[in-house]
């Protein structure tokens, strides 16, 4: 990138609007330039024989339709504030932050001479095309974003200072700006610089002004030094230059009336004037409108046609394979921009998945990041400087599924207690139900934390058994459940540290030598949770099977893990084994409870 010494100039009068450039004028219209023109914007000749520019460049129907596909709908997607916080555990929490300065002029109105939709796809077909996306910030005196203007990648270009420089306060930028050397500014002559004299506006076009890094939202596309985009259309040349005399050799053909021109035969001793004359003649007769009509030919003229069938030119197979290219050239599914031959509509899901990872999600990424950068400074927060705030898109929309896959996602979610009623209601673009029970998760009977075993009286999705406030708390809290087991380990412990002596006393510690040690007092921890867990659940009689299996499976446990046990620390592993063992059987004890209390509930109501 080149080096430049920027000297400012003062401004004195306020803005009135952005006023157009001279080139355009009906004498050179930008939809058809002149050769000068294409030079001015790059424009250059390609192997085809047409030069291509950003601006002819939108002449070709695949191009223009890439374009617009991409642009359209990253524009058409919801943009919002997020805030980004913490909760009480640590995890990450994003909450919509409607009450933000700055979330109107976001979402809605980055200025006010058009919408957001309108802005973002302005500046996205600028990234495009060109390479380059510019938006210029506007703020107040008090350094506040007011409004976001686009502007001409063709106008606007990145230079790095050789001086330091000082900007004057200006109508769009009340107080003074210091750039320090070997900065990274812009300079651009559109727009902001107009002047009003009483009823008379003077453009000041060509005038370059300087807008700071920090002013300046730039996207680039394609970049070899990660600052300044490359021209897609000036990479693509040669394909869109392809395509340009492809169509144009079509419309021609058929500006032909599909017949191809012919040789006039004359007699040899016609004068010149009478072969001009013969040959407007048969013009008139056979131009235009006339083409199809039946010619009669005076003695000695003879029309000889001169075939050239576009099948035999292989335009049709130009035309797909161009299309194609141009496709790829934008990562877009070649379906979305006509081609039918290898689709299905069973893959559209799937292709609108495969454009949003690899067509929109990196323009994506880099709006959100830039606007970030730009837009939300980095403030103190504790030691470290950050800023909550962040903006993003909402592609929920795009890959939504169908009503049958929507259904079967809604249900789990119900079912499986990540999803409430109004969770379901909000992913569906329905108003919430202003009841707190639509705020409430299930949880299914069969399963819970091990911390907190389930109680069937209050957990039945049918609403059957008491209410909660007018019952005793069927299930023990966390504090309740420990101090429940710390009571067991102390009853326990004399009688689990004598088995445990005994059991490093034996020469042999097989699986009979545990069982034969550590069976009665594991036992007498199960039948002290049986009776405990029967009064939780109020059930009488409730089946040991399962757990005195488990009793007989945890000795086994026991014994696998006991090979590093030693007498000197026998304390240390009383105390672990006997914590770990209480708890584990106290589950296994509420389990086979809530089981035989469900069952029994079944059972009654059957």
């Amino acid at each position: 990138m080149g080096s430049l010494a920027v000297i400012p100039r003062d401004w004195a009068y306020p803005v009135v609007a952005e006023r157009r450039s001279s080139l355009e004028n009906p004498q050179t219209p930008l939809s058809y330039p002149a050769e000068w023109l294409l030079d001015l914007f790059n424009g250059g000749r390609t192997d085809s024989g047409i030069r291509v520019s950003e601006l002819t460049a939108f002449q070709v129907s695949t191009f223009l339709c890439c374009v617009d596909l991409i642009a359209s709908k990253i524009a058409s997607l919801p943009f919002h504030i997020y805030e980004r916080s913490l909760n009480q555990t640590g995890r990450a929490i994003h909450r919509l932050a409607y009450d933000h300065g700055m979330y109107e002029l976001l979402h809605t109105e980055p200025n006010e001479e058009m919408s957001r939709q309108t802005f973002l796809k302005a500046f996205l077909c600028h990234c495009l095309a060109w390479g380059n996306g510019y938006a210029e910030i506007q703020r107040d005196a008090g350094n506040s974003v007011v409004a976001i203007w686009p502007r001409n990648p063709a106008r606007t270009h990145a230079r790095r200072t050789t001086v330091p420089l000082r900007l004057e306060p200006a109508p769009w930028r009340p107080f003074p700006v210091s750039i320090p050397a070997q900065s990274l500014i812009y300079l651009t002559t559109d727009g902001m610089d107009d002047m009003e004299h009483g009823d008379v506006i003077a453009s000041q076009d060509g005038v370059e002004r300087v807008i700071p890094l920090e002013d300046m939202l730039h996207v680039p596309g394609l970049s070899f030094d990660g600052r300044i985009g490359q021209s897609t259309v000036w990479l693509a040349r040669q394909t869109l230059g392809m395509a340009l005399v492809t169509e144009k050799f079509g419309a021609k053909y058929f500006a032909n009336y599909a017949r191809p021109g012919g040789i006039l035969k004359l007699p040899m001793n016609l004068k010149p004037e009478d072969r001009e004359a013969a040959k407007r003649s048969w013009m008139e007769a056979q131009g235009g409108e006339n083409s199809h009509r039946v010619a009669i030919m005076p003695p000695g003229f003879e029309w000889q046609s001169m075939s050239n069938n576009p099948q035999e030119a292989q335009s049709t197979e130009t035309r797909a394979y161009v299309r194609n290219e141009i496709a790829a050239i934008f990562h877009v599914p070649s379906r979305m921009v006509g081609d039918n031959s290898r689709s299905s509509k069973a893959s559209t899901e799937q292709e609108n998945q495969e454009l949003l990872d690899y067509t929109l999600a990196p323009w994506l990424s880099g709006i959100k990041l830039e606007w970030k950068r730009k837009l939300f400074a980095h403030t103190l927060i504790g030691r470290t400087p950050r800023n909550p705030f962040y903006v993003d898109f909402d592609v929920t929309g795009m890959i939504r599924g169908d009503a049958a896959s929507r259904e079967k996602f809604n249900a789990s979610g119900r079912q499986w207690g990540y999803l409430c009623a109004n969770d379901v209601r909000a992913l569906e673009n329905m108003n919430p139900i202003d009841d707190p029970s639509a705020e409430s998760f299930w949880i299914p009977v069969n399963m819970t934390l091990t911390t907190t075993p389930i109680n069937p009286n209050t957990q039945d999705g049918a609403g059957r058994g008491d209410k909660p406030e007018q019952m005793q708390p069927a299930v023990a809290t966390d504090v309740v459940a420990k101090n429940r087991e710390a009571e067991l380990e102390r009853v326990y412990s004399p009688l689990f540290l004598d088995a445990l002596g005994r059991l490093l006393a034996r020469e042999k510690r097989n699986s009979e030598a545990f069982s034969l040690c550590f069976h009665a007092v594991l036992m007498a921890i199960r039948n002290a949770c049986q009776f405990e867990a029967e009064r939780d659940f109020a059930v009488a009689d409730a089946p040991t099977i399962e757990s005195g299996k488990f009793v007989d499976d945890y000795i086994g446990g026991m014994a696998r893990r006991a090979g590093s046990w030693t007498p000197e620390a026998a304390d240390g592993i009383a105390t672990e084994e006997l914590a770990r063992a209480t708890r584990a059987i106290r589950i296994a004890v509420y389990r086979e409870c809530a089981t035989a209390k469900a069952k029994g509930g079944q059972s009654d109501q059957a």
